[in-house]
């Protein structure tokens, strides 16, 4: 569309910046969503899918007529602060799942697998995982519903929203 003035420019800027911006925060929500199916550091961050949205986005930009080494340097900033925001996310299931140690439960079943599953005898079972939890070395992650808390081989499994031991078990 050709402008008659200046006027006319910015206003097609201002039209088109707001659109962007709806994107991007359309972008966001998809990217804090992605954030509680990834079970790891490593899988927030995945450097060859980062690559990969490069790749792409560069061979886009050539198609449209549009700067690759600009587009390329907005997608590096933008991932690069859609990564921090999910790392905060990411990072956040461990404190919610540790503030709320006092709500960890499980079914008269659950003790039973798991004082099977980890030839615990003489101690209780949610008291057992509870403790392995506040472990500083315990390796909390959030997978969908669910947390997964790794130390000492031993796996225990939570469910994210009702704080319920689904199992515990050794082995990697």
């Amino acid at each position: 569309m050709q402008c008659n003035n200046l006027e006319e420019v910015r206003a097609n800027i201002d039209r088109i910046d707001n659109e962007i911006i709806k994107l991007i925060a359309e972008r966001g929500q998809y990217v804090s969503q992605a954030a509680a199916f990834k079970k790891n550091e490593e899988g927030v961050k995945d450097p060859s899918r980062v690559e990969k949205v490069i790749q792409k986005v560069r061979t886009k930009a050539e198609l449209y007529g549009a700067n690759p080494e600009m587009v390329e340097k907005l997608y590096r900033n933008m991932i690069s602060a859609f990564i921090k925001m999910e790392m905060k996310e990411f990072e956040g299931d461990s404190k919610i799942l540790l503030d709320n140690l006092d709500k960890i439960g499980t079914t008269e079943m659950g003790r039973e697998r798991i004082k099977k599953n980890l030839k615990i005898t003489n101690t209780d079972p949610v008291s057992f995982c509870v403790e392995k939890i506040k472990d500083p070395r315990c390796a909390i992650s959030r997978n969908g519903k669910n947390w997964y808390c790794q130390i000492d081989e031993i796996t225990i499994t939570i469910n994210a929203r009702s704080y319920t031991i689904i199992t515990a078990h050794k082995g990697k």
